[in-house]
C-alpha cells in the first residue's frame, strides 16, 4: 500500500492497528498526527470536527472519563486501492468503565458497552473523512440513564456551553473530497432495495423477503432481536414515529472471503418529521435527520445477521431541541 507504514500487513490491519495505536496503546496526540489529516472531517450524529485538534480533545475526553477504555474490533469492510484511496467501514464493541467525572455526570464505575461502526477515507497513511456512529442509546442504559434523559443533559450542556443545541445535518456538513461508491453486484442490489422497499416506501413485508427467518439483528440500545416478528416490530416503530421518512442510501460495499458470508456494509441516512406515535413517544412535529450504518451478512441472497448503527441519543436530542423552541416561542 502506497504510503502507509511497513508495519501494516493489509488495510484491514491497518484500521486495526491504528485503532489500537492510538486508544489502548495512549498514542493519542502523535499517533493522531500521524494517522489523522490536519484537516480531517469526523461526521457524527452529535455534529462535525473539521480539525486534527478536535479529533485529539475530543479523544482525551473521552479518556478521562473512561481511561481503561478497549475497543475490540468485529470487522472491516473495505474497498480501495493506491489510485482511489482506501474506505474502510469497522464496526467495533467499546468496553470500558466509567470513572472519571465529565459529561456523562459524576463517575459512577460502571461497566459500559456500546457498539460503533466507522466508516474512514484513507490516502497514503492518512483517514481523511469519517463518518462515526456509535450505540448512546446503549451507553446510557448502562450508565442506568434512559436515552432521552441523557438527550435532556446533552440539551442543557449545549445550551450551557454553546448557546444553541448541536447536532450533525446536512446543512451543517462540510463538504469533502470523497465520493460515495456503490457495489453493482446482485448482493448489494438486493440489501439496497430491500431497505428502500421497508424504510421509503413503508412496505413492511419486505422484511419476509430479505431477512431469512432465523435472522438475527443488532439493534440500537444495545438490543438483540430475532426472526421476522422482532424485525417487523422494529421497523414498525420507527415508520409510526416518522411515517413520512425520506429514505436515501448514500454508500454502499461488499466483501466476499473464503469460508465467511457475503458482508456489506451500508451508509444511508432518513429525513423525516416526528408526527407518529411509536418508537420515540408522543409526536413532537420536530423534523429530524438520522445518520446511520450498517452491517449484514447474507447468505443466498437473504441477511442472516446485521448490524443496525443509530445514535438514538442523537434522535432525541433533536426532539427535545425542537420542543423548548416551540415552548418558548409559544410563551413569548
Amino acid at each position: 500500500m502506497r504510503g502507509f507504514d511497513d508495519h501494516f500487513k493489509d488495510f484491514p490491519d491497518y484500521i486495526y492497528g491504528i485503532t489500537r495505536e492510538i486508544w489502548e496503546d495512549r498514542g493519542v496526540g502523535p499517533k493522531l498526527k500521524r494517522y489523522y489529516a490536519d484537516d480531517v472531517l469526523v461526521r457524527a450524529p452529535s455534529g462535525i470536527i473539521t480539525d486534527n485538534t478536535g479529533v485529539t480533545a475530543a479523544t482525551l475526553q473521552t479518556l478521562h472519563e473512561f481511561p481503561d477504555r478497549q475497543l475490540v474490533g468485529e470487522d472491516v469492510v473495505w474497498t480501495g486501492d493506491d489510485e482511489r484511496g482506501y474506505f474502510s467501514s469497522h464496526r467495533l464493541i467499546s468496553v470500558m468503565r466509567h470513572t472519571g467525572s465529565g459529561a456523562y455526570g459524576e463517575a459512577t464505575g460502571k461497566v459500559v458497552r456500546s457498539r460503533i461502526i466507522a466508516d474512514c477515507v484513507v490516502r497514503e497513511n492518512q483517514v481523511r473523512e469519517e463518518w462515526l456512529v456509535r450505540d448512546q442509546a446503549a451507553f446510557a442504559r448502562c450508565l442506568d440513564i434512559e436515552p432521552r434523559e441523557l438527550a435532556r443533559r446533552q440539551v442543557e450542556n449545549d445550551l450551557r456551553q454553546f448557546g444553541e443545541v448541536r447536532y450533525f445535518s446536512p446543512e451543517t456538513d462540510v463538504p469533502g473530497p470523497y465520493r460515495a461508491q456503490f457495489d453493482d453486484s446482485d448482493e448489494a442490489r438486493r440489501y439496497a432495495e430491500g431497505w428502500r422497499r421497508i424504510w421509503a416506501d413503508k412496505e413492511v413485508a419486505g422484511v419476509f423477503e430479505l431477512y431469512h427467518p432465523g435472522a438475527t439483528l443488532n439493534i440500537p440500545g444495545g438490543d438483540g432481536i430475532n426472526g421476522h416478528g422482532d424485525i417487523d416490530r422494529f421497523c414498525l416503530g420507527y415508520l409510526a414515529s416518522f411515517p413520512d421518512a425520506d429514505f436515501r442510501v448514500e454508500h454502499l460495499i461488499v466483501n466476499r472471503d473464503p469460508g465467511q458470508p457475503v458482508r456489506l456494509a451500508m451508509r444511508w441516512m432518513i429525513r423525516a418529521t416526528h408526527t407518529g406515535w411509536g418508537h420515540f413517544g408522543a409526536p413532537a412535529g420536530a423534523p429530524v435527520y438520522i445518520m446511520g450504518l450498517s452491517h449484514a451478512h447474507m447468505v443466498d441472497g437473504r441477511v442472516t445477521q446485521e448490524w443496525i448503527s443509530v445514535d438514538e441519543v442523537a434522535v432525541w436530542k433533536q426532539l427535545l431541541a425542537y420542543e423548548a423552541v416551540r415552548d418558548t416561542d409559544r410563551g413569548a
